[in-house]
């Protein structure tokens, strides 16, 4: 294990099962909602990050779409989860066009 206090780079994942009617307008804006969250630094600590549908269904235990976003540090993901813009897409985009609860899953790892 890393020693106390080290920085290691963290790697945020959700699976997220959307409602079959959920329009491709939606999706898209919930997208490019993520994307503008790097953009500028709007929230510190975000090295990256994406969005997408899955392409292998059989395989997905019903799940639709992946975001995936590497951060700084522990402390950077709690600044990221709580952050206001993040808030605000999780209760009014993602929320109300979930199927079901989300698979959310977050690792240390080496760069």
């Amino acid at each position: 294990p890393p020693p106390t206090g080290s920085r290691m780079p963290v790697k945020h994942i959700v699976l997220m099962k959307f409602k079959a009617d959920t329009p491709a307008a939606a999706l898209d804006g919930i997208k490019a909602k993520f994307t503008a969250l790097k953009a500028g630094g709007k929230v510190p600590g975000i090295l990256a990050i994406s969005f997408g549908a899955t392409f292998k269904t059989d395989r997905a235990q019903g799940f639709t779409h992946a975001l995936v976003v590497d951060l700084e540090s522990k402390e950077a993901l709690e600044v990221y989860a709580a952050h206001p813009d993040h808030v605000e897409i999780v209760t009014n985009d993602l929320k109300p066009n979930f199927e079901g609860p989300p698979c959310a899953m977050d690792y240390e790892f080496d760069l």
